[in-house]
């Protein structure tokens, strides 16, 4: 097994190199990017909550198993909105080109539920045993993340020159814009409470702008007070300088 990673990072890797050359060639809508360095993110955070967690102590167990379910929810809404949206509009157009990334959300899907099996065990165990069972879990979860960075990696770039070949500028935003209403106000403010601190000031100002045209002012002054409890006072104030009013 530690072959086949070792070699899927290696392609991964080489795949990421031509995708940025692309990138800079021709630049583009980047569907994945946003959400996938805030799903990155927020694995990150969990995975060190986990591994620093003190299975003695109940109140702080309960709060890190709390931000793991709160994790696999969130990737279980992603791979929902990756299949119904994404993976719809490749298979429309050029067949079978989502099916390797479609098996890999199944496996993901599997996974989802083993973790959340494992989280069970470690609640219902005690002592020694619940030491064992939450470094199994974070064992678990540790490999979960990794398989999700490949694999991610071969969305920004194999997928997502799939959908440039197929699909022009106004149609792929018209798809994020799809993934986007497809969301639940609170599902939507859990992934924007991870993606907004993790994309760059760049990235972060166009988000915000392409809100203000697209969104009620009520949902816009929502995302504004998010982004101003997790943001640190440089970027916050790079943000207001960047869509303040001409």
């Amino acid at each position: 097994m530690q072959t086949a990673f070792r070699t899927a990072h290696e392609q991964a890797t080489a795949r990421a190199v031509a995708g940025e050359v692309a990138t800079a060639a021709h630049p583009r809508p980047e569907i994945y990017v946003a959400v996938h360095k805030g799903l990155r993110a927020a694995m990150g955070h969990v995975l060190a909550t986990i591994g620093r967690t003190d299975p003695a102590d109940p109140i702080e167990l309960a709060a890190a198993l709390a931000d793991l379910r709160g994790l696999l929810a969130l990737c279980s809404s992603h791979l929902a909105a990756e299949n119904s949206h994404i993976h719809a509009a490749m298979e429309a157009r050029r067949p079978d080109s989502a099916a390797h990334t479609a098996d890999d959300h199944l496996d993901h899907e599997h996974a989802i539920a083993r973790l959340e099996d494992a989280a069970r065990e470690v609640e219902a165990s005690h002592g020694a045993l619940r030491a064992d069972a939450l470094l199994a879990l974070y064992r678990r979860l540790a490999l979960f993340v990794a398989e999700n960075l490949v694999h991610m990696q071969v969305e920004e770039t194999e997928n997502n020159a799939v959908l440039w070949a197929e699909y022009s500028d106004a149609e792929i935003d018209a798809v994020h814009d799809a993934i986007l209403a497809s969301l639940a106000p609170e599902k939507k403010a859990a992934f924007m409470r991870w993606i907004i601190p993790s994309v760059n000031a760049a990235e972060r100002a166009a988000m915000f702008s392409a809100m203000r045209r697209k969104a009620p002012p009520e949902a816009v002054d929502a995302m504004l007070a998010l982004a101003r409890r997790h943001l640190p006072e440089r970027d916050w104030v790079k943000l207001m300088a960047a869509i303040a009013p001409a």
